[in-house]
């Protein structure tokens, strides 16, 4: 049933409509990590900060979804799973903001475009400097990639717990200064490399399987540097050449809808694999 309410999850993501305030936004993981940081404290030992964060956490989900798929057939569980995914993902599709910016781009309104990739992706400049729309695909790879691939993955062969303690770990990773913060990056590159060799070879299955292998040759058993490994082989599977000129808008927005129509064939991919997996256990 994980798969089930995993793809009605997807559906409700695509879809354009108003999210309760509690949902909305999909801040929910800064929020508990806020409330949980205001009690432990600052001067609290790395590994034991991880540990109250993020391991504590996912293991109380665990119990809590146990005892909730063992009520009314396991419906509550089912209801609960789906909150939990839409709270985790949050409520908006990457894949419809990334639509909202190919159509800004495509009626030539550079200001919105660069307003929604600064709003949704975190881009910085704007349409027109140099290197923007490398960095620009760069940051929607790293994003779906590391966000709803590996969620997904780690939803599908663990369980919810697992998604969870992938997401706070992560969150916790990327806020520096933070304390369980060196603990969360070594799990996080340790997460993250199965997650991201699968979608490499997903990628080369979506693309040019021998372009891709080659790309990363020697590189996929390394267990450092998943992004660089990543970016080598989407900009493989893509088959890129240079880079647009930054004045043309309208070659960085055919990057970025191959990038789309890449992504959008490796999740159908993504959700193949998990259908098989789910068969087999």
């Amino acid at each position: 049933m994980k798969l089930l309410v995993l793809l009605v999850v997807l559906g409700l993501r695509r879809l354009d409509m108003v999210w309760p305030s509690w949902l909305a936004g999909g801040g929910q993981m800064g929020r508990l990590q806020g409330w949980i940081g205001e009690r432990i404290g600052a001067d609290m030992a790395d590994l034991m900060a991880w540990i109250l964060r993020v391991a504590v956490p996912a293991l109380l989900l665990a119990w809590l979804m146990l005892v909730l798929h063992g009520w009314f057939w396991g419906l509550i569980g089912w209801l609960a799973g789906a909150v939990l995914l839409l709270a985790l993902l949050g409520p908006e599709s990457e894949f419809r903001h990334l639509d909202d910016m190919l159509v800004r781009g495509r009626m030539n309104d550079p200001d919105n475009f660069g307003r929604l990739a600064c709003e949704h992706f975190g881009a910085e400049g704007k349409p027109g400097d140099s290197g923007y729309f490398a960095e620009l695909m760069l940051r929607i790879l790293h994003r779906d990639s590391g966000h709803l691939f590996a969620t997904v993955f780690f939803l599908i062969t663990l369980g919810y717990w697992a998604a969870f303690l992938y997401l706070a770990n992560r969150w916790l990773a990327q806020r520096d200064g933070v304390p369980g913060h060196r603990a969360a990056m070594v799990v996080d590159a340790a997460m993250l490399w199965l997650p991201s060799r699968l979608l490499i070879i997903v990628m080369a299955l979506a693309g040019d399987f021998r372009r891709v292998m080659d790309a990363v040759d020697g590189r996929m058993l390394q267990l450092e540097d998943n992004r660089q490994v990543l970016e080598d082989a989407t900009i493989a599977a893509l088959d890129l050449g240079e880079e647009p000129d930054p004045d043309d808008l309208q070659a960085g927005v055919d990057m970025l809808e191959a990038l789309q129509s890449l992504l959008l064939r490796c999740l159908a991919l993504w959700l193949i694999m998990a259908a098989v997996w789910v068969m087999l256990i």
